[in-house]
């Protein structure tokens, strides 16, 4: 990494991690309400960059469905999901008849796919945030998600170190030529470790070490599964990053692809297995 890339790259580390664990753990609603704007600003992301490949994607629509559904999740349980979504779909087709756009199947696809995914990931994200307090009075939800974000960003740390000084064997050389297997594995070792430490410190009471090894593997590979998968996404349109959003960093989808994998499956872990 060169200097002139530090030094774009300073300024958000600097300010934004510390805000971020501020927000974490202090800010209830204004936690929702800023991941809501950041799955927001993802989704048009996504809507922007799948133009190059010649699709249309209904924004304004896709915008609509992603609000309903993160409505739903967030404030009824998800009581309407099912029919918002079908609803969603009559709503695309329909008013594809009316747009006298080429390439319709893609512009409906590319419209539910991104809204009903971002709003899908990103609240089941706040969800977890939301999951209550522990028995020392602690937010368990928002230690739980520092736990995301300290296995995802262990992972990326070990992946990138051991894999640029060791990585012989690349995963995927069609969609990240550079990451290798020896690098993606020290990843997963990392954040497994790191789970660890964090359970024995008890950040997370009533977890014991096989929850450490499941979280540990959901930060850890789902995580590397969520980077490929954008990675995969900006080869297939020709694009480096996904906006100019955050200098030296990227977009909003740069930087939370992980988070979009790890957190909505450690939320249905916590919650769906463990009754948390």
């Amino acid at each position: 990494m060169s200097l002139n890339n530090i030094i774009k790259r300073a300024p958000v580390v600097i300010i934004g991690i510390p805000g971020l664990i501020g927000l974490t753990l202090y800010a209830h609603h204004l936690f929702a309400l800023f991941f809501t704007v950041a799955g927001l600003l993802i989704l048009g992301e996504i809507y922007k960059i799948s133009r190059p490949n010649g699709s249309e994607p209904n924004v304004w629509l896709g915008i609509s469905i992603y609000f309903a559904l993160m409505s739903d999740l967030l404030l009824g349980a998800g009581t309407y999901q099912g029919p918002l979504m079908i609803g969603g779909i009559l709503l695309l087709l329909t008013w594809e008849l009316f747009r006298k756009k080429p390439h319709a199947m893609e512009n409906i696809a590319t419209s539910f796919f991104a809204a009903v995914f971002i709003a899908l990931a990103m609240a089941y994200f706040i969800k977890l945030q939301q999951l209550g307090y522990n028995d020392k009075g602690g937010h368990l939800g928002g230690y739980a998600v520092l736990t995301v974000f300290i296995g995802v960003w262990t992972c990326d740390s070990m992946a990138y170190f051991v894999g640029s000084a060791f990585g012989k064997h690349k995963i995927f050389p069609r969609v990240s030529p550079n990451k290798s297997w020896e690098g993606s594995i020290a990843g997963v070792v990392g954040s497994f470790v790191v789970l660890l430490l964090i359970v024995k410190a008890g950040w997370l009471p009533g977890l014991d070490y096989f929850d450490a090894l499941i979280l540990g593997l959901i930060t850890g590979v789902a995580g590397q599964i969520g980077d490929f998968a954008e990675s995969l996404v900006k080869r297939d349109v020709g694009v480096k990053d996904s906006s100019n959003l955050l200098p030296g960093h990227g977009g909003a989808w740069d930087r939370l692809d992980s988070i979009l994998f790890a957190a909505p499956l450690s939320y249905l872990y916590l919650s769906l297995v463990l009754g948390l």
